[in-house]
């Protein structure tokens, strides 16, 4: 599985300024909502103005902070001579088109379009992209509003919330107020397929509790079956916990707070697993399921298979009837 982060993000655009640069771009235009951060990213670092698709169609009046003045004297995106139109990601160039009819027949000519990362190599919808990175694919802003999260096993502590501090973790009433009180960390979109932690079974109650509190949806909640905080802490078993149901299940990702267990999780099964500590995924055993088991990989195949021979094309239709 392709991983980038917002760090990742950052370096690439300051690799590729030459390029860009060289473009000569007077205003830098966002496509809402992932493709803002690399626009605001590339008009700072030129000093030039920037604005989203919206401002740009209906001519809204661009705007700059009080400490600092753009190179660029335009005061409306019309007045522009060259304009740069980003989005972070392109993958079948859908969605790209559709933003592109919106935009005023006289504006398009001004228009150079720009996607920091694309699924293929070669392609000839879009002007510029600065690196190929193929699916499977998830990217640090998305991770938890992408279709994975419904074949994804997630922790609880450090992600669906803060963890508990060493006063809060006395597996007696300072615990339980914390169970039934924390405040949400990272609040996925779609339903998770198993929460996977190593909060012991005796808690179920106010963990289930709390998750519907906060409207996190999921189909399997599954817990250590210890009697007591001392047991679980003198078997050392939350990473292997989950690494074993994990191993189990067909999931393509798991979601960990810790890195140490994150590491550990990922050399016992092999398989993909993305710390929020550090914004790290190891997946160097990243798995086939991964490829046939979700749409958004049935997609990506269908569209991949189009390109093909027709008798190539027949033959892996006759394989892949053979191995599902």
């Amino acid at each position: 599985m392709n991983y980038r982060s917002y760090s990742d993000l950052g370096s690439l655009i300051k690799r590729k300024l030459p390029l860009i640069r060289s473009g000569n771009y007077d205003l830098i235009v966002g496509i809402p909502r992932s493709g803002m951060v690399p626009a605001y990213m590339i008009a700072l670092y030129l000093n030039q103005k920037c604005c989203d698709l919206g401002a740009l169609i209906h001519n809204y009046p661009l705007k700059t902070g009080s400490t600092r003045h753009s190179k660029s004297s335009i005061n409306f995106p019309s007045e522009a001579n060259r304009i740069l139109l980003v989005d972070d990601s392109i993958f079948s160039g859908v969605s790209l088109a559709k933003e592109m009819e919106r935009i005023p027949e006289e504006m398009k000519k001004k228009i150079t379009t720009l996607a920091v990362y694309s699924s293929d190599q070669v392609r000839d919808d879009i002007d510029i992209f600065l690196e190929c990175v193929p699916l499977p694919r998830l990217f640090e802003w998305n991770i938890f509003h992408h279709q994975v999260v419904e074949r994804a096993g997630f922790d609880i502590d450090g992600v669906l919330c803060v963890d508990p501090t060493k006063e809060q973790n006395d597996d007696g009433s300072k615990y339980i107020e914390f169970l039934s009180n924390t405040p949400p960390l990272f609040i996925p979109t779609g339903k998770i397929h198993s929460i996977v932690t190593s909060r012991l079974e005796k808690y179920r109650e106010q963990t289930e509790a709390w998750l519907n509190n906060h409207g996190i949806q999921y189909e399997h909640l599954i817990m250590l079956d210890l009697p007591n905080k001392e047991e679980r802490q003198r078997l050392g078993a939350h990473g292997t916990h989950k690494a074993e149901a994990y191993r189990k299940s067909q999931l393509d990702l798991f979601v960990e707070s810790e890195r140490h267990q994150a590491i550990k999780i990922h050399e016992l099964t092999k398989k993909p697993v993305y710390c929020t500590e550090t914004n790290e995924m190891f997946a160097k055993g990243a798995i086939v399921s991964f490829i046939f088991n979700t749409k958004s990989r049935k997609v990506y195949l269908q569209n991949l298979l189009k390109r093909l021979p027709k008798p190539i094309y027949n033959s892996f239709r006759y394989f892949y009837k053979l191995i599902s």
